[in-house]
Order: structure tokens, then C-alpha cells, then sequence
């Protein structure tokens, strides 16, 4: 009655030109009146009215306005379109679905330069998803009401589920939200509470005589919010959020901006670290950019239903709740760790992405590599014992140097041609990789360049867009007035070999023993090895130590000229019987291959007691190169299990963590064959004696709690003890799982050490019986604290109880059940990644892909990530036909996922590529290193009964498909 569904044209029959997803750019917006009214009540399929009235300006003479709009009815006759002294005539709405264009055909042209008013009423339901204008719901632990809230999730182009607006980031705007809800519930968005009436804001457009009609109620149970007007902003900034939640206020002491942090009411008790840590990162950044936080106001609020980690909102940050509330009796380190970390990234956002904003989402590294890049930063200045400046970095770059060596990555500034494509792209190479580049970019610049050059590309771009050069100019023009950059070369120059290519060089070095020179060569380094041939070459910054250097030594280059066709002479201090170690501090990712007399003057080094004259960021460098290039057939295994055995004796976190995640790889693809056992000998001789130092679980307890890296030192360990089978870690996980059953009121009294919690859980859960899972499963429904429910939900999919499994997955696609849909792919994921869990957990993906599909809401994202984590663990080429049948007749459902397709089918190729040439070596040297390690006479019928539980689970999981599994485990 109030109007038609927009007409859907076929995308076929629009003629466009190139850069057709784009918008046409005729006209643009220059500020928002958002006037919404919700009822946010299931009674009424949480209905809705509104209306948007933007300020246009015609930059050239158009007869037809196009924007975007998705998920919504407008009211045709109802829209208008004038100027100060006209009215025109809208004779067309037409809705095309592929790029959610909203065209309106005018009676005749705008003019240039002029400026218009255009008002489009709407209507419609919002709908249980994660993204656009949502509802979240949860159920209040005191009252034990469900409660319903709206949240907002605008990222990447979501803001058009919203409110008919320009949804690219660069039509940038200022904003007046309004916003009609029932009055015993609170709004907040962007900007502070303007004014609070009982007035219909909608009533020109939509008289309450005909909301009335949906939502049910008396317009005196109703109030209109009215906010501040914005700054201006992209679209997909823009946030509110309706709900009942309760907040705390920072201290007023800690930043100029008020700070208040929201959370559910039973859970607000939660928020007091966010509250201390958020104002202090604030006021650190705004003393690093030298840039004044521009709102009066930073709201940060923790969805129980919610996709991403966090959003960078302005003035109003919102969080998935684990991301943002910290409890100190169920909370670990680690998460203590994580709510530092999210906070400070998303309030970088504030700065890189909100205040200067990429054209277009190629540059999206623009925003999360440096987000991720300063909140390591942010971090060190609010927590300086955990040195997140080191442990981010290693992990960043680490992740870099995996996924980058794939032929199917992508640039660090990649051209995206479909918006639907967008979400591939918020991956490790945007976030990760573009913080190393930025780090490496401080690095050779050196501090005080590198600030004074953000600083001055913020106030020259703040409210506007800018993409990758404008950065590079301003960092040039300080560097050369510092004195320039190694042979005069440009940050641009430097920058462009490292962003707009894929992958990254390995460095070949040669030396020459009598003249104390050596020589290098550059290529680009890749997990298959010789199968790809480019021609691909990189500015490469040197950071070089020799043995007997003490202090840190000045950058030098390599140029993309340089080490390409013939070999580049460079020169050194180091005696013949002394090493030499590039990249010691880790300036940037790549990898080095020495000859072989170099390699063996490192490993003596390492596996004597003198390790430590290694930097620690050198040994990180070293182990992760020994053990790439081994998996590549580029150095021998001997040399790298030699240089890997010194780990027994390794005392710092971040080198031990590398060298045990390089090993995991080989465990990945050894864990379902005969061999596994040879792997976890090795294991147990290389681990045990850390293990038992720092603490494991026998100690029950964490032996130095205040201290970051000792306490990941201990849990790292632990984990792996326990997988290698080391006497006594199991059975002082089941001991203490038991311990915790027997409590009285188990649900406040947990006897299991916080950080060792989610190593106790799996152990007991994997090698228990069914009471044990329900044991988990009912403290996990039962407990208030979102950290502690993530512990038990992948803890929970440590079960090798086929139908536990197959329930469980089950409910990861189930409205309802105890698996929530944020946490869906997580809980297939974990699956997949176990032991038993793997045959169930791929037959479920292969026979449920449909319904997996639409309960994700076709969000490719989460789909990719599952896919990946499955072709990982392939380790024969029977496996992956069978997935490569499966895809081709199942294409369709992956047209948003195809970059992580390819991405994870060359990671199964790498792994059957490296079963076939290298397993039988690797097991040899595993069972020669660990010859003289004398195992307790348990173990080998421990790991016999193991290979025979895993046999018969291969065939278990096909009879679960015929329903006579109960038959088979009674």
C-alpha cells in the first residue's frame, strides 16, 4: 500500500563501460539526514521505517541519479528529487541486482555544479544475519529473558543494506542519524546524543498512523534519538547500535576524548580493562600522528553476534564480545593479550581508514596494515613487558612468509574488478603483510622520518581519500630532507617491487672465504619450488651481522637491478671460520640460503652454549628459512633436524614457537600415516626438558603468571608434550579435568590453571567418554563469559566419538542451537583440523555444502577458510581428485571464495609433492636423532592403540552415513 518492490533488471541488459561496478560519479553526496524507526520485537518480524534525504551536487549534467540499495522496499511514489527553486520528476526506479545499483530516471537533466535534495523513503524487516542493520540476541543471565538488540556491520559495502546512500569509501559525507525506538531500550552511533523526543522524526513521510500498523504499539512507548552531525565520513563508518546494554565510563584522566565501553548488563562487570587500556592507546596515538582525535567521543561495544573481530566505526567501535571484555578469573593471558591488541587496532582505524580513507578497496592494506602495524605499538606503550613490538612482528611476518609463497597469492595492492570479490581480500597478506612492509619501511627510514611523514600525509588528506603514492610522496619528501635514501632512490621506487607484486625474493649467498666478500642472487621464493617461473625482482633492504659484530649495523641495498641476471659482490668482516647472518632483525620478508660452509658454522653456533650470540630475532629468521628451504628441497634435512635440535636448550619464546610451528608442518602431513610415531619420538626427546622447566601441566599450575612470553612458553610447550605423547602430560590433563568434575559448583570453582585450560579440555575430551563432552558442553551453556565459552567451543571438537561429532557439526548449521553463527565456521573448522574429526568433517562439507552455504548467508569469507583448513591436511593425490570432482559439480556455491580455492589446492599440491619426494629422508633422520632417546615402555603401546583407533575411524565415519554408528561404538 505504501509502494512497490523495486524493479530487478538483469545485469545483461545494462550497458555499461569499463569500470562498470563502479558508480557513474555524476553525481556525488555531501551529507546524509538518516531518519530511521525500528521495532525491534520478533512479533513483528522486527519491522521498519525509514527515510534518507541527501544533499547532491551534480558535477556534470545527468538526467539520472544511481546509488545503492539492497534488502529494502521504496516507496516510488514517494520519492523526490529538488532544488532550491525546482522540483523534478522521477519517471523510473529500477533496481539492478549483480552491483545493487539503484537508478533513477529524471524528467530532464540536473545541472552542473548544482546542488539537489533528494529524499527516498523505505520500508522493510531486518533480518537475522552479520552484517547490514541486524539483530543479535542473548539471553540475560539474571532475568533469563531473551533479549534483542540492533547491530550495524557496514564493512565492506553493507552500509546499502542499511539506507539508500553511495556506497564506495570514496564518497565521503557528514551524516545526521536519527533513530526511533522503544523507549526501554538506548541508541547509540557515531556522534553524541543531540536531543531525545517523543516525536515522530518520520512523521512528513511515514504518520505513525501507518508504522502503527506494523509495529503494533503506541507511539508513547516510542522515542527518537536525534545525534550530533558527523564529520565526513564513507559509508561504510557509519554505526548504531539499539539495545538494553549497559555501559562504564573511562577515567576522565586518561585521554581528553570521554571513553565508554558497553556490554550486555550481566556481563558489564567485564568491561574494566577495555575502560583503562582504550583512553591510554588514544592518547598514545594522538602524541605518535601528532594528530588530535577530531570526536568528542569514542564509544566501544561488545555484540554477542557478531562477524569480524571488531569494526573500526568512528565514535563508535564495535566488538565481538571476546574481543573486548576480560574477566581475570575465566579470561587467560592470551586473552587479555587479544583485548589489547583489537583495541589498539581498531583505534589506529581511527587515523588510517577513518579519518584518511583509501579510494577504492585495492588499497584496503592501506588501513589494516597500518592498524595492525601501529597496534603492536599501541600495545608496547599501554603493556611494555610483553615487547609486542618483537612477538607481533615474528607472528606477522611469519604469516607472510607461508601464505606469500604460494603462486596463488595476490599483491599487497590488488585490483579488485567485482565488489562481491572485497571480503577475499581481508586476508593476511592486507593485514599482515602490509604491517611488515610498513615496518620495514620505519625501519630503514628510521622513527623520526617515518612520524614525521604520517603526520603530514594525515593533515594534508584529513576528511579525504588517498591511495598508496600519496603515502610514498610524503615519505620521500622527509627522507630527503634527512639526506635520502641509499642511492637516491625513492620510497615509491622501493615500495612498488614490494606492493604491487606477489610474493617475495630468497636470497642465494655464496661467500668467498679468502677475500671476505660473497656474492648474492634474488628470485622469488616458492613453496612448489622450480614449477613457476617470473621474473620478479624486489629493492631488498640488508641488514647484515657478522660473528663478531656487537652493535647493529647500518641498511644496505639491493636494487631490483641487482642479483637478477648475474650475481651482485658484496662485502663483510667475517673470518673464514666465522658466520654471517643476514636479515638478523627480521627487516623484511624474505628468505636466505647460505652455501653450505656458512650454514654449518650457524648451526655449530646454535647447538652449542654460545646460541645466544645469535640475535633472537636472528634465530626466528634462521629457523624458519632452514626449514622452508628444506621443505623445498633447497637445503638437506640433516642440517635443518641439526639446527632444529638446539631447541631443547632454546629459553625465548619466539625462536622456540618458530621452530615448533616449522615442525607442526611436518606432523600436518605425518599425523595419518604409519610414521607418525617417528614424529613424535623426535618430538618428545627435542621437548620434554622445556616442557618439564616451564612447568607443563604436572606443576598444575602456571609457574611465572605475570609474565607474558613464560606463560605462552609454558602452554606452547604443554600442547606439544601432550600431541608427542611426553610421559604424564595426558594423564595430568585427565587428572585435572577430573579434579574440576568432582568439584562442588564446578560452574565458580575451576581448578585448572587459566592459560592451560583449553590444553586440559581437548586432552580430557579427546581421550574421555561421552560424560566428559557433556561435562564441557554444560559449563559452556552455563558460563557468562564469551573467552571461556570459546575455549570450550573448540574444545568441545576434540571428541573422537563419531556421532558426538556429526551432532555437533550439525549444529553449527542450525538456528537455535548451541552453536551461534558467528562461531559456525570455527566449529567445522576445528573439526576438520582433528584427527578423527577430519574423515566426518570432510564428508559433511562434501554431502551439506547447500545448507552450509545458506547458513553462512553466502558469505564466501568464512566458506574460503574452511575449504583451506580442509585441502591443508591433503596429503594424496586421491584426496584432492576427489575434492577437484566435488568443486567442479559444486562451483556455484564459491564464486566469493575462488582466491582461498586456489590458494588451498596448491597448498595440498605442496604437501603431496613433499610426501612423495621427502618422507621417506625425513622419517630416517626423525628416528636417527632420536636413536638414543629411551622411551617409557608405555608409550609405544599407546601410540600402537592410536594408528589402530585412527584405521578404524577411516572406515567408523562411513558407516555413521547409513545410521549404525551407535552399533559400531557400544
Amino acid at each position: 500500500m505504501w509502494g512497490t518492490v523495486l524493479c530487478v533488471v538483469a545485469a545483461s541488459s545494462l550497458v555499461m563501460g569499463e569500470g562498470e561496478y563502479l558508480l557513474p560519479g555524476d553525481v556525488i553526496p555531501s551529507h546524509y539526514d538518516v531518519k530511521l524507526a525500528y521495532d525491534v520485537d520478533p512479533n513483528t518480524n522486527f519491522s521498519f521505517f525509514g527515510v534518507v534525504d541527501i544533499l547532491l551536487r551534480a558535477k556534470r549534467p545527468t538526467s539520472k541519479v544511481v546509488l545503492h540499495a539492497q534488502d529494502f522496499t521504496i516507496a516510488e511514489e514517494k520519492i523526490s528529487l529538488r532544488s532550491d527553486n525546482d522540483v523534478y520528476q522521477v519517471t523510473g526506479v529500477d533496481l539492478n541486482d549483480t552491483y545493487n545499483f539503484l537508478t533513477l530516471q529524471l524528467d530532464r537533466e540536473l545541472k552542473e555544479d548544482d546542488s539537489y535534495h533528494l529524499t527516498l523513503p523505505f520500508f522493510g524487516n531486518l533480518k537475522l544475519g552479520l552484517d547490514g542493520v541486524y539483530i543479535s540476541s542473548y539471553v540475560d543471565k539474571d532475568t533469563k529473558k531473551k533479549e534483542y538488540l540492533i547491530a550495524t556491520q557496514f564493512e565492506a559495502i553493507s552500509a546499502r543494506k542499511g539506507f539508500p546512500c553511495f556506497d564506495e569509501p570514496i564518497y565521503k559525507a557528514t551524516f545526521s542519524i536519527n533513530i526511533g525506538h522503544p523507549k526501554d531500550l538506548t541508541a547509540v552511533s557515531n556522534m553524541p546524543l543531540k536531543v531525545s523526543s517523543g516525536d515522530n522524526a518520520l512523521e512528513n513521510i511515514w504518520p505513525w498512523e501507518v508504522m502503527q500498523q506494523s509495529f503494533g504499539k503506541p507511539r508513547t512507548k516510542y522515542v527518537w534519538d536525534e545525534f550530533d552531525k558527523s564529520v565526513p565520513m564513507s559509508t561504510y563508518l557509519v554505526a548504531f547500535v539499539v539495545s538494553s546494554f549497559a555501559y562504564v565510563d573511562s577515567p576522565p584522566q586518561l585521554s581528553s576524548t570521554k571513553f565508554r565501553i558497553w556490554a550486555r548488563n550481566d556481563a558489564i562487570d567485564q568491561t574494566s580493562y577495555a575502560a583503562t587500556v582504550g583512553p591510554r592507546v588514544l592518547s598514545y596515538f594522538e602524541k605518535f600522528f601528532n594528530v588530535t582525535f577530531p570526536l568528542p567521543k569514542q564509544d566501544m561495544i561488545a555484540i554477542p553476534d557478531f562477524s569480524a573481530g571488531a569494526m573500526e566505526n568512528w565514535g563508535l567501535i564495535t566488538y565481538r564480545e571476546t574481543a573486548l571484555l576480560y574477566d581475570k578469573e575465566q579470561s587467560s593471558f592470551v586473552n587479555k593479550e587479544r583485548v589489547a591488541e583489537v583495541i589498539a587496532h581498531e583505534l589506529a582505524h581511527q587515523w588510517f581508514g577513518n579519518l584518511v580513507t583509501m579510494k577504492w578497496w585495492s588499497d584496503l592494506w592501506l588501513n589494516e596494515g597500518f592498524a595492525t602495524f601501529v597496534a603492536s605499538l599501541g600495545v608496547m606503550n599501554v603493556e611494555p613487558t610483553w615487547h609486542a613490538d618483537k612477538s607481533y612482528a615474528v607472528s606477522n611476518i611469519m604469516s607472510v612468509l607461508n601464505l606469500d609463497a604460494l603462486e596463488s597469492s595476490h599483491p599487497v595492492s590488488v585490483e579488485i574488478d567485482n565488489p562481491n570479490r572485497i571480503s577475499e581480500i581481508f586476508d593476511e597478506i592486507s593485514y599482515r603483510k602490509g604491517s611488515t612492509l610498513i615496518r620495514m619501511m620505519s625501519m630503514f627510514l628510521g622513527e623520526e622520518v617515518f612520524r614525521k611523514a604520517l603526520h603530514n600525509y594525515l593533515i594534508k588528506h584529513s576528511y579525504g581519500n588517498a591511495e598508496q603514492d600519496d603515502l610514498w610522496a610524503e615519505l620521500t619528501q622527509e627522507a630527503q630532507k634527512a639526506g635520502g635514501l641509499t642511492a637516491n632512490v625513492t620510497v615509491k621506487e622501493v615500495m612498488d617491487t614490494w606492493t604491487k607484486q606477489t610474493g617475495y625474493p630468497i636470497l642465494e649467498v655464496q661467500r668467498d672465504y679468502s677475500e671476505k666478500s660473497l656474492t648474492i642472487s634474488q628470485k622469488r621464493y616458492l613453496s612448489l619450488g622450480g614449477s613457476f617461473r617470473t621474473n620478479s625482482a624486489w629493492w631488498v633492504p640488508l641488514s647484515v651481522l657478522c660473528e663478531r659484530d656487537t652493535m647493529a649495523q647500518d641498511v644496505h641495498w639491493l636494487s631490483d637491478k641487482e642479483g637478477v641476471d648475474k650475481e651482485h659482490r658484496f662485502e663483510h668482516g667475517a673470518s673464514p671460520d666465522e658466520w654471517v647472518l643476514f636479515n638478523y632483525n627480521m627487516i623484511a620478508p624474505y628468505r636466505v640460503n647460505y652455501d653450505a660452509r656458512n650454514w654449518q658454522l650457524l648451526v655449530s653456533t646454535l647447538t652449542s652454549d654460545k646460541f645466544t650470540q645469535v640475535p633472537v630475532m636472528g634465530r626466528v629468521q634462521l629457523l624458519s628459512d632452514a626449514f622452508a628451504l628444506a621443505w623445498t628441497n633447497k637445503l638437506d634435512y640433516a642440517t635443518t633436524l641439526q639446527l632444529a635440535s638446539y631447541l631443547q636448550h632454546e629459553d625465548d619464546y619466539l625462536p622456540l614457537m618458530t621452530g615448533l610451528n616449522a615442525l607442526s608442518k611436518i606432523e600436518n602431513v605425518l599425523k595419518r600415516t604409519p610414521n607418525y610415531g617417528a614424529y613424535q619420538k623426535f618430538m618428545r626427546r627435542l621437548i620434554r626438558r622445556t616442557y618439564e622447566k616451564s612447568g607443563g601441566l604436572a606443576s598444575k599450575k602456571i609457574l611465572n603468571g605475570d609474565d607474558l612470553n613464560s606463560v605462552k612458553m609454558q602452554v606452547r610447550t604443554s600442547s606439544t608434550a601432550c600431541r608427542a605423547k611426553v610421559p604424564g602430560c595426558e594423564e595430568n590433563a585427565i587428572q585435572l579435568f577430573e579434579q574440576w568434575m568432582n568439584t562442588k559448583n564446578p560452574d565458580e570453582n575451576n581448578p585448572i590453571p587459566l592459560d592451560l585450560r583449553s590444553i586440559v579440555y581437548c586432552v580430557a575430551i579427546e581421550r574421555g567418554s561421552v560424560r566428559h563432552w557433556r561435562f564441557a558442553l554444560e559449563r559452556r551453556r552455563r558460563t557468562n563469559v564469551a573467552a571461556a565459552k570459546d575455549q570450550l567451543l573448540r574444545a568441545l571438537s576434540c571428541s573422537r566419538d563419531i556421532w558426538i561429532l556429526a551432532q555437533y557439526l550439525e549444529w553449527s548449521i542450525t538456528d537455535g542451537s548451541d552453536v551461534r553463527r558467528q562461531d559456525s565456521a570455527s566449529v567445522i573448522t576445528a573439526v576438520i583440523s582433528s584427527d578423527i574429526g577430519y574423515y566426518y568433517g570432510k564428508e559433511f562439507l562434501y554431502s551439506r555444502i547447500e545448507d552450509i552455504y545458506k547458513a553462512f548467508n553466502g558469505q564466501g569469507r568464512r566458506l574460503g577458510n574452511i575449504i583451506k583448513t580442509l585441502l591443508n591436511q591433503f596429503t594424496t593425490q586421491r584426496e584432492l581428485d576427489e575434492f577437484l570432482k566435488w568443486y567442479d559439480q559444486n562451483s556455484e556455491y564459491f564464486d566469493v571464495a575462488k582466491l582461498a580455492v586456489s590458494q588451498g589446492i596448491e597448498r595440498a599440491r605442496v604437501n603431496i609433492a613433499w610426501i612423495q619426494q621427502n618422507q621417506a629422508l625425513v622419517v630416517d633422520k626423525l628416528r636417527e636423532y632420536s636413536q638414543d632417546y629411551v622411551d617409557d615402555p608405555r608409550i609405544s603401546l599407546r601410540n600402537l592403540g592410536h594408528a589402530v583407533e585412527v584405521i578404524l575411524h577411516q572406515n567408523l565415519f562411513v558407516f555413521t552415513l547409513y545410521g549404525i554408528s551407535s552399533l559400531l561404538l557400544l
